[in-house]
């Protein structure tokens, strides 16, 4: 059994922090993933790319993103408590090969799919014609809802209605007044609303 065993006043622990970037810009990389690949430990980069974590002296620690190139960085021996860096990281662009999708398995039995709808009008494009008709248009154009515009006029309307009147009373309910349901049925009593012939 080995026991490691440190001079006194050594320091092993070593907090590592510090700020990931895209390249040379200072843009922050927020979501990062730095963690330590020994010990399969470790955080993320807050929304400015800033992060911190403890670490020992000698731990690999790994920093990746998607899109971007890992980035390995090896904690070394130092006289403080901490070490802090900033890494910029490189794009790592991978173009996929074009893939084209085809609803038929070979061009010959494309061709025959094709011609065999000769002259015929496929319903499907009926119901586009149909759909996409000039009224039709103009029928679902004004049955949409207000866009951005509309929304920010109608609520700084409302907001400054409510500011203007914020210090008047409410107005009341004439239908919740009894005075003037008294009033009504007096009036309907001596007939003022039958009509004169």
């Amino acid at each position: 059994m080995s026991i490691d065993v440190k001079a006194q006043g050594e320091q092993n622990s070593i907090q590592f922090s510090g700020i990931v970037v895209e390249g040379d810009s200072s843009y922050g990389v927020p979501g990062a993933h730095v963690y330590i690949k020994q010990a399969g430990k470790g955080t993320v980069t807050n929304h400015a790319g800033f992060f911190t974590m403890p670490t020992q002296v000698g731990d690999t620690v790994v920093v990746s993103s998607v899109g971007f190139a890992k980035q390995e960085i090896v904690i070394p021996k130092r006289d403080d408590l901490g070490f802090t860096v900033l890494i910029e990281m490189r794009e790592d662009v991978t173009e996929l090969p074009l893939l084209e999708v085809f609803p038929y398995p070979t061009k010959e039995i494309f061709e025959e799919a094709f011609l065999a709808l000769g002259e015929q009008k496929d319903q499907r494009i009926e119901n586009m014609e149909k759909n996409l008709s000039q009224e039709k248009l103009t029928m679902m154009s004004n049955a949409l809802p207000m866009g951005a515009t509309g929304n920010y006029k109608y609520y700084m309307n409302y907001r400054a209605d409510q500011i203007a009147t914020q210090y008047f009373m409410e107005t009341a309910n004439p239908l919740l007044n009894p005075f003037a349901w008294r009033d009504l049925i007096r009036s309907i009593k001596k007939g003022d609303f039958k009509s004169k012939d």
